[in-house]
């Protein structure tokens, strides 16, 4: 099995951006065929939950899980803000077009708000341990966890799929009943996720080394996931106008 074991966070994390991007390329208004776009969609869906295993390695290896959470929530106003700015960009300019295909125009991705809030539940649980507080004090963290699981993008997978990863990464037994009862949810549960499990061959591959630790590697990907996904609606939008 160590074998494996081949790649560190830093290279999954490129290869996961790669497909992310393959995905996200169908909504550029004829770019890819009907075919191409369903294979890339199938392809891709290991990628958020990969995402969001690491952050769950993030909250194991942080030096600081508070600064992690602020990070990650600040991220999620940035593309909240962003996404609003372009949304009203699109809907002033594009008055000449049906209200189905202003709605094609609009950008509501936001996975950064899925991952904080599952960080976020997973740091106020601890907290709540770590000075013994009564089972009150669990009524914040779970607020986070339904809002995640209800509002977030993947949020019926990601957030009950983070809170295995964390809470049960020993137990083996219930891991693999959660899985499944993820996978039932997701796929009763419309515009839920049921591919998801295609990411444990990458977990696999994982040999828990974060990779090079700089700048670059600490940033790259907050950067990229908002701004390639404003670039592909911006596109899309000049193509839709012409």
């Amino acid at each position: 099995m160590k074998k494996l074991k081949v790649m560190n966070a830093f290279q999954i994390k490129l290869l996961m951006t790669f497909l992310m991007l393959l995905d996200h390329l169908r909504y550029i208004q004829g770019l890819t065929s009907p075919e191409a776009a369903s294979f890339f969609t199938l392809i891709s869906r290991c990628a958020a939950p990969m995402f969001a295993y690491l952050a769950v390695e993030g909250v194991r290896h942080t030096r600081d899980l508070k600064r992690y959470c602020i990070r990650l929530s600040v991220m999620a106003g940035i593309m909240f803000a962003g996404n609003a700015v372009l949304n009203m960009f699109f809907r002033t300019f594009s008055g000449s077009l049906s209200a189905v295909e202003q709605r094609k125009l609009l950008i509501n991705h936001n996975a950064f708000f899925t991952l904080a809030l599952g960080v976020l539940t997973i740091a106020l649980i601890l907290k709540a341990k770590e000075e013994h507080k009564r089972k009150l004090f669990y009524v914040i963290p779970a607020v986070c966890f339904v809002t995640g699981f209800l509002y977030g993008e993947w949020g019926t997978v990601l957030l009950p799929f983070m809170m295995l990863e964390y809470f049960a990464k020993n137990k083996k037994r219930l891991r693999l009943l959660g899985y499944g009862i993820i996978e039932v949810i997701a796929l009763l549960l419309p515009f839920s996720e049921p591919f998801y499990f295609l990411v444990f061959p990458f977990i696999l591959l994982y040999n828990g080394q974060r990779g090079p630790k700089n700048r670059f590697s600490k940033y790259f990907f907050y950067v990229f996931y908002p701004l390639h996904l404003w670039i592909i609606y911006l596109v899309n939008f000049i193509i839709t106008m012409n």
